[in-house]
């Protein structure tokens, strides 16, 4: 069971009650306390999500996340997601909706709110291109959900397996290429298990070819790996702000990268500035 711990204090000023500006050692606190509820969330929202039902990143299959699945009411200024409708589902599809789900969730326990306009950022369109919206950000090749959250502020990116924590979004390059040639995974990870006597990755995600699930894959099979952990929702709230393309995810279906300008642009952190630790 995880613990979270959330410190609050104030001070009585002339008779009115003040918060004092945060201190690093106080960020720190209600970020790991923040990112231990965030990957709970996504936890309860991976064990509510359907199974199997089959593999498919057709475009048919894109466009079938609107309106049977994540549907913006504009009378209501509200999303609504039905995520047993995506069948066949695909893995960027399938953490969308796990992401939605979760802040969702993290509404209702924390108090706090994403604007309409941010909840209505997050709906698809027909056809829309990678590079283009929030969707088109998050499906995009490479590290599209890993430089979205970036662009906003939402949490952390980082490489090393052993920072990492269940919960965390996770972008697998199963070979070196980045972009127009990539085979890549964006899973949500559970965890590192040994398996004959090697390393496995344990995950989450829609995956070939039985659809929504659990797998394993050999930790010596992949080239990288990008780790995300959303350390503050609520940075969300930013998302109509950006612009309408990320010219340079668009580029991704076109192009070769290297993965150290991923590291730049993603702001990967190194290993020694990741201090969010999950007390279990």
């Amino acid at each position: 069971m995880m613990k979270l711990f959330l410190t609050c204090a104030a001070v009585l000023t002339g008779g009115a009650m003040l918060a004092p500006a945060d201190s690093p050692a106080d960020k720190t606190t209600r970020q790991t306390a923040e990112s231990a509820a965030f990957a709970n969330y996504v936890l309860q929202c991976i064990q509510k999500m359907p199974r199997g039902g089959g593999y498919s990143g057709t475009p048919e299959t894109v466009n079938a996340l609107v309106g049977n699945v994540i549907q913006w009411n504009e009378k209501k200024q509200k999303l609504t997601i039905q995520p047993h409708r995506a069948q066949p589902s695909f893995c960027s599809g399938a953490c969308y909706l796990v992401l939605l789900q979760a802040l969702q969730m993290w509404e209702q326990h924390s108090g706090k709110r994403l604007s309409p306009q941010a909840w209505k950022a997050f709906a698809i369109s027909i056809d829309q291109a990678d590079g283009h919206g929030i969707w088109g950000r998050a499906n995009a090749n490479g590290p599209g959900f890993a430089k979205l959250v970036a662009d906003v502020g939402a949490g952390i990116n980082f490489t090393d397996v052993k920072q990492a924590r269940p919960g965390d979004f996770l972008k697998i390059f199963w070979t070196p290429n980045i972009g127009r040639k990539e085979r890549g995974h964006l899973v949500v990870y559970l965890g590192t298990v040994q398996q004959g006597g090697k390393n496995h990755i344990k995950y989450w995600s829609a995956n070939k070819p039985e659809g929504y699930g659990i797998k394993t894959a050999p930790l010596h099979n992949t080239h990288n790996l990008i780790f995300t952990r959303i350390t503050a929702p609520q940075a969300f709230n930013k998302t109509p702000q950006l612009p309408p393309t990320d010219t340079w995810l668009e580029a991704m279906l076109r192009q070769d990268f290297s993965f150290a300008e991923v590291r730049r642009k993603c702001n990967i952190q190194k290993n020694a500035n990741i201090h969010l630790h999950v007390e279990r």
